[in-house]
C-alpha cells in the first residue's frame, strides 16, 4: 500500500447515523421502529438491496425521500476530520446521495463533495470510482475510500487501485464485517476516529 493524498469517505452510516431517517420510513408504514429495522437487517443480510425492505410491508415502496441533517452527524465526524486535515491529508465526501443531500455534503469542513444523483453513476459502478479520481485530480493509489458496505465501498474501491477502508459501523457495517471479501479490505476500523492513525501507518511504510 502506497500513502495516500486524499481520504474519500462515503455519507450514511459512515459520517452520518441514519436511525432517524430509517425510523421516519417506519413511522409512516406504521410498524414499530424494531420490525422495520429487524426486517431491514434481513435483507442486508441475504444480500439483496435494501430497497427490497418496503416489499414486505403492505404499504410497499416509500415515497418520502431519504433526509439526513447536521444533528445526525455521528459524535466522531467532525473532529476525524478536523483531525485528517491537521495531518495534511485533503479530504472529500462523495456517495450514493440524491440531490437534496448536496446542502448538507456543502456543509461539512472538506474540500470536495459530490452526490452520485450529480453524475448520473452509482456505487459500485467501476465509474464511480474513475469519477472520484478525476474530481480529486490524483492516481486512485493515492487515494483512500472509506465506507461502510463491502459491496458498494470496499470492493470497488480496491479494484478502482484505491486504499479500500471498512468502517464497521451500522447494520451495513456489522453484517458485512463477517463476509470473507471484508478480508479484501486494506484497513478495517470499528470506529472512524481510528482513520487518521491508520492512515499514518500506511504512510510510513
Amino acid at each position: 500500500m502506497r500513502p495516500v493524498d486524499w481520504v474519500v469517505l462515503d455519507l450514511g452510516e459512515t459520517l452520518v447515523d441514519e436511525t432517524r431517517a430509517w425510523a421516519a420510513h417506519a413511522d409512516r408504514l406504521g410498524v414499530p421502529h424494531l420490525t422495520f429495522m429487524g426486517v431491514l437487517g434481513g435483507v442486508i443480510a441475504l444480500r439483496q438491496d435494501h430497497r427490497e425492505v418496503f416489499a414486505h410491508f403492505p404499504a410497499g415502496a416509500d415515497p418520502t425521500p431519504w433526509s439526513v441533517g447536521p444533528e445526525d452527524l455521528y459524535d466522531d465526524a467532525l473532529p476525524t476530520l478536523a483531525e485528517l486535515r491537521s495531518r495534511g491529508y485533503r479530504l472529500a465526501v462523495m456517495g450514493n446521495q440524491p440531490l437534496h443531500a448536496l446542502p448538507l455534503l456543502a456543509s461539512l469542513p472538506v474540500d470536495k463533495v459530490a452526490a452520485s444523483a450529480e453524475w448520473g453513476v452509482h456505487k459500485p459502478d467501476p465509474a464511480f470510482f474513475t469519477r472520484v479520481a478525476q474530481e480529486v485530480g490524483a492516481p486512485p493509489g493515492r487515494i483512500a475510500y472509506v465506507g461502510d458496505r463491502v459491496d458498494n465501498d470496499v470492493l470497488p474501491a480496491r479494484q478502482a487501485g484505491m486504499v479500500a477502508v471498512h468502517l464497521r459501523r451500522g447494520p451495513w457495517g456489522y453484517l458485512h464485517a463477517t463476509w470473507p471479501e471484508a478480508d479484501q479490505a486494506d484497513l478495517r476500523l470499528t470506529t472512524l476516529a481510528e482513520l487518521p492513525s491508520a492512515l499514518e501507518t500506511i504512510r510510513g511504510r
